[in-house]
């Protein structure tokens, strides 16, 4: 069922060119609860920040593609609520281009190395490289270690996304 209904998801976003939805992608779909109160609860995102207009033009459309739809309908149960929203703050990135939107912003990133140590580092993302001729990668300068008579490491580093285990853009304050 819920194959079924990421199907149907992306099939209106997919068909969302010149409308409200344009530009959203889906970054995650959970369809909880028993039949008779069914949740589904979509995470989009979009290049440039998904608009509330968005979320509600994707809620609408897929509302009326499960009423429409009996068969899915029944897998679905009648009584249902869906939820569309982009991640929140504090929220890792679970999609390669996420990273993209998060350019010049503070992130907190947990990485493997070279040496298979889990390490983590706080910093500031400055690039982006999601090409398919090299593999992709984000470059990060790392915060200021604020510790009195320490000497910081003020060097861009750079991590291939297969390293990285988890990616948290922090609030900029």
């Amino acid at each position: 069922m819920q194959e079924r209904i990421r199907s149907s998801v992306l099939q209106i976003i997919d068909g969302s060119a010149g409308t409200r939805g344009e530009g959203a992608y889906l970054v995650d779909l959970k369809v909880k609860g028993p039949q008779r109160a069914r949740k589904i609860e979509i995470l989009v995102d979009d290049d440039s920040g998904v608009r509330i207009d968005q979320c509600a033009w994707l809620s609408r459309r897929l509302r009326e593609l499960l009423e429409s739809d009996e068969e899915l309908l029944a897998l679905v149960g009648e009584d249902f609520e869906i939820t569309v929203s982009s991640p929140g703050l504090g929220e890792p990135l679970m999609l390669h281009r996420q990273y993209v939107r998060h350019c010049g912003k503070i992130m907190e990133v947990t990485y493997t190395d070279e040496d298979a140590v889990q390490r983590e580092l706080k910093g500031r993302l400055l690039r982006v490289s999601l090409s398919e001729e090299s593999r992709p990668h984000i470059v990060i300068m790392p915060e200021k270690n604020r510790k009195k008579g320490s000497t910081p490491n003020r060097e861009e580093v750079t991590l291939y996304l297969d390293q990285v285990n988890r990616a948290v853009p922090l609030a900029q304050l």
